[in-house]
């Protein structure tokens, strides 16, 4: 595992490695092939091998060091993320001394809950991201092999002694069959969206709404959103009993690991530093928290909500909905002032906040979609404790992708 001094340390000797030549590839099914821990050096070159595929409007000298950013947050940091790769003991080993990459990714460690019959657990969990192949190794089964030794693998990584890890979750771009193929179950990925507004639409449309105020990191410090997730769980639970209903923690960790993302790219992009990083609406507590997401296309930048933050009493209130449609409201001001050319998304959205967002669209726009999702984002989880078990996975919202 490579701390945030070893990853930048090693990204000033890394490069890409040599491919081997197609007669050294060994079989996917060959007892030589082991998945390990990278080294720091074997981490770098991973980067160096996806940067094409997820460094989105970076060079390839900003990407190894937002990585190197994103290594030293609380939510990475003191060995909490790993870098995989899957390299066979029969292969040499490179000039520089690393070993052959096959296929490589990440897992994050991260807490997690699990309620079953009103009961709430609390336990941990791992996130997989960056499920990488080179071109020159693809069609041969790495990734599958990678992936059948990984689900089993987390299982107990870094679990307490005698203890077991129930479950871990990735976000699959690639269809819902592959992963599927070694445990991790798709499950339902919708969301909404909506497009900005200018100061003037904003000004229009809030005057008929409650008055709504910014919130910044600090801010978010002090609403009890993981007390909210944890009673969520605990209702959920009791009312639809025998069913393991599993959540990943909304912690402060969360939100900083996807600020640190935005404050990169906001940095080097010279956009400024992005302050703000939701609403509230006061007398309610009801709140989003939101990021700023830039891909490669400036056509695709996009604001996401992270979370929203729904105090237990008010779930079924219909009094609160303009409340909920003046922070979204807010959020569409803010994509704008972004310049989030493709609006903003809510992942997972409750029907308060469907109902909310029906509100600030005109008969002509007409009802609002709930899209699903199908190819990409896809909210996958492989459950451990019993292949029997029915899982339901709450709060499926940006914050939990990794």
């Amino acid at each position: 595992m490579a701390s945030a001094t070893k990853y930048q340390t090693a990204t000033s000797s890394a490069s890409i490695p040599p491919a081997l030549d197609p007669a050294s590839q060994p079989s996917a099914q060959s007892s030589d092939l082991r998945l390990v821990p990278a080294t720091p050096l074997e981490y770098v070159q991973t980067a160096y091998l996806n940067s094409e595929e997820w460094q989105g409007p970076l060079t390839m000298e900003q990407y190894l060091e937002r990585e190197v950013v994103l290594q030293a947050v609380e939510l990475t940091r003191d060995g909490r993320i790993t870098g995989w790769i899957l390299t066979s003991d029969s292969l040499p080993p490179n000039p520089d001394g690393s070993r052959p990459i096959l296929a490589c990714c990440e897992s994050l460690l991260v807490e997690a809950y699990v309620a079953k019959d009103g009961m709430v657990r609390q336990t941990q969990a791992h996130g997989i991201a960056s499920v990488y192949t080179r071109p020159e190794y693809r069609g041969k089964g790495y990734a599958g092999r990678m992936m059948a030794e990984l689900g089993k693998t987390l299982e107990s990584w870094q679990a307490a002694t005698g203890a077991r890890n129930p479950f871990s979750v990735l976000y699959s771009d690639i269809g819902q069959k592959f992963y599927a193929r070694f445990g991790w179950k798709v499950f339902p990925s919708n969301h909404i969206h909506l497009t900005t507004i200018d100061q003037t639409a904003y000004n229009a449309a809030a005057s008929g709404l409650p008055s709504v105020k910014d919130l910044t990191t600090e801010d978010l410090k002090r609403i009890p959103i993981v007390e909210y997730l944890e009673h969520r769980l605990h209702i959920i639970s009791k009312t639809t009993p025998s069913i393991n209903h599993v959540a990943i923690r909304p912690d402060i960790e969360h939100f900083e690991w996807h600020f640190a993302r935005e404050e990169f790219h906001t940095k080097v992009l010279n956009k400024g530093f992005p302050n703000i990083k939701g609403a509230i609406h006061q007398d309610t507590g009801l709140a989003l928290i939101w990021c700023r997401v830039y891909a490669a296309k400036e056509s695709e930048w996009q604001l996401h909500i992270l979370h929203t933050v729904i105090p237990p009493s008010l779930e079924n209130s219909e009094d609160a909905q303009p409340a909920m449609s003046a922070l979204l409201l807010r959020a569409q001001l803010e994509a704008q002032r972004w310049e989030m050319a493709a609006g903003l998304e809510v992942w997972d959205p409750l029907e308060m906040v469907v109902a909310a967002s029906q509100r600030l669209r005109t008969e002509e726009q007409g009802r609002v979609e709930i899209i699903t999702r199908d190819t990409e984002h896809l909210c996958s989880l492989r459950w451990a404790e019993g292949s029997d078990d029915e899982v339901f996975w709450l709060a499926k919202e940006k914050y939990a992708w990794c």
